[in-house]
């Protein structure tokens, strides 16, 4: 299986990869030409726009630029990525013209070969397009083998990176934990302060007002609650950034009363650096002979916080449907 954090259907090119280093894979093109001698050198990925070019050598002509895209309708595609790992080499003299994009015209050699992601689904293809039919397509076919290779292996390293990532227990954007360190941390930390009679309390703190922001504002807005945050609580306290809007903190208090302290001193430092955004919250209490698991605590937690958004959400609508009706 791919990371969860890898969209196949999201082109190479709308994402910040640097594993992959599509100025090498047009060199690689650039090479490949040069040896087979070819008109058109281009990698394409299928995504859910169609059929993408990432990467092109240099033409005369060109016709393969990065970012043009081919749309569903064109089977011959579906074929070059899904063909056996040798790939294929065509004769587009005997397909017509409504079956090939007019990018195709006046080609009659076709060699191409898949491209997988690491778990060996489909990813896309290398295509090689000559005026000429292609000659000694079995011998041809083997030679490619090395730049495939050396393609996948880039996907490979993409993948690597992002599950290395995932599996950090620190995020990235605020240096607090991430879900996964929270999760390693807090249920060790719950129980020992169970033995030694503490009270304790899960707490879920979100913004309000994001909706719409621009992407550079909504993640300013989440790193300031994130400072907030982490500046509000105590030592034994433990904080992570838990999604890209969510904030969670195990907070050990001395009644369940704390934990409305806790939510008005973040609330009021939000207030005070921005006036832009409000805080959205939720918490569950843990008593000191409570023998409540972590986990459904936390689910419970998240739920409340996420129906509270929900029901804001509903009372938004219904509020402008009035106002639509007067």
């Amino acid at each position: 299986m791919l990371p969860d954090t890898v969209n196949p259907d999201v082109s190479l090119l709308e994402s910040d990869a640097p594993q992959v280093n599509l100025v090498r894979w047009m060199h690689q093109c650039e090479l490949v030409k040069r040896y087979y001698q070819a008109d058109y050198v281009f990698v394409m990925q299928k995504t859910k726009l169609g059929y993408e070019v990432l990467v092109s050598a240099i033409a005369r002509v060109p016709k393969f630029t990065s970012g043009q895209v081919f749309g569903k309708e064109f089977s011959l595609f579906d074929a070059l990525i899904s063909s056996p790992p040798d790939g294929l080499s065509l004769n587009l003299s005997r397909y017509s013209k409504e079956e090939l994009p007019k990018e195709f015209d006046g080609c009659l050699g076709l060699l191409s070969r898949p491209l997988l992601w690491p778990d060996g689904t489909l990813f896309g293809c290398m295509c090689i397009l000559n005026h000429h039919p292609m000659e000694n397509a079995g011998l041809n076919g083997l030679m490619l083998e090395p730049f495939q290779i050396l393609l996948q292996q880039d996907l490979a390293l993409l993948c690597q990176s992002h599950r290395i990532e995932s599996l950090s227990m620190r995020d990235r954007d605020t240096g607090m934990l991430n879900h996964y360190g929270f999760i390693m941390m807090a249920p060790r930390q719950l129980n020992l302060g169970r033995r030694f009679g503490a009270h304790a309390g899960i707490l879920f703190f979100e913004l309000l007002g994001n909706d719409g922001a621009p992407h550079e504002e909504i993640e300013k807005n989440n790193r300031l609650l994130g400072n907030i945050v982490q500046s509000t609580i105590r030592t034994a306290d433990i904080a992570a950034h838990f999604s890209p809007s969510e904030f969670v903190v195990l907070a050990f208090v001395d009644a369940e009363r704390d934990l409305m302290h806790i939510v008005n001193r973040v609330d009021r430092q939000l207030k005070q650096q921005s006036d832009n955004v409000g805080l959205d919250y939720s918490f569950r209490y843990f008593t000191p002979d409570s023998t409540a698991k972590l986990a459904p605590m936390l689910a419970m937690a998240r739920e409340d916080l996420q129906s509270h958004r929900r029901r804001q959400a509903e009372l938004a609508n219904t509020s402008d449907d009035e106002e639509a009706g007067d």
